[in-house]
């Protein structure tokens, strides 16, 4: 075994050093010459040190990232579809907005009812969505069509077992769309549409 010479504090440290921070680190330096290079490894454990594995940090793939940013969106209309119903109404169905109109939509055995009130300054459509039949434990999104296509997406949601209410809100001049769907969040297809009236 070879002993090297101990390393010199002023080549580690420099010259440019305070006062203080210099005494601190030549005790630092002191005290770890003292304690001496840490023991050889004992031969029994040396293969499994070399066995290691290691993993390098993945950044979350663009598809986690979307699917976090879309529940998030669904916390937050959750959260404030929650306070909208408790706060807005003071507990008194009576005093609820009328709707400017109800949008029904069916697929399958699934069905929603759309109702969508007065524009607010902002230009806001509120809305209030019932829900039954769609799988429960799944994600939606509600979109408006225009000739034929999505155009614009006015929310997500999840579905519970029995039916779910959910509160969303549209930014959008709504009389240059000619429908609305609901289609299951990240595909295109929908599971209900626009019932004709």
């Amino acid at each position: 075994m070879t002993h090297e010479r101990p390393p010199d504090f002023d080549e580690l440290v420099g010259g440019d050093l305070e006062a203080n921070e210099r005494e601190r680190l030549r005790r630092v330096h002191d005290l770890l010459l003292e304690a001496g290079p840490p023991p050889e490894l004992p031969p029994a454990l040396e293969p499994r040190a070399r066995a290691g594995v290691v993993v390098p940090m993945r950044r979350p793939s663009r598809r986690r990232m979307a699917v976090a940013g879309i529940l998030a969106a669904a916390l937050a209309a959750v959260i404030f579809g929650a306070g909208v119903l408790v706060g807005g109404s003071g507990g008194d169905e009576s005093s609820a907005p009328e709707p400017a109109w109800v949008v029904d939509m069916t697929g399958g055995d699934a069905r929603a009812s759309l109702a969508v009130f007065e524009v607010d300054e902002a230009g806001n459509w509120p809305m209030k969505m019932t829900v039954q039949g769609l799988e429960a434990g799944q994600t939606y999104e509600l979109w408006l069509v225009k000739d034929g296509k999505l155009e614009q997406m006015c929310g997500t949601f999840a579905v519970g077992k029995d039916r779910t209410v959910v509160v969303l809100s549209a930014p959008y001049p709504l009389k240059t769309f000619d429908s609305w769907v609901v289609t299951r969040a990240g595909d295109d297809r929908p599971v209900l549409t626009q019932a004709e009236s």
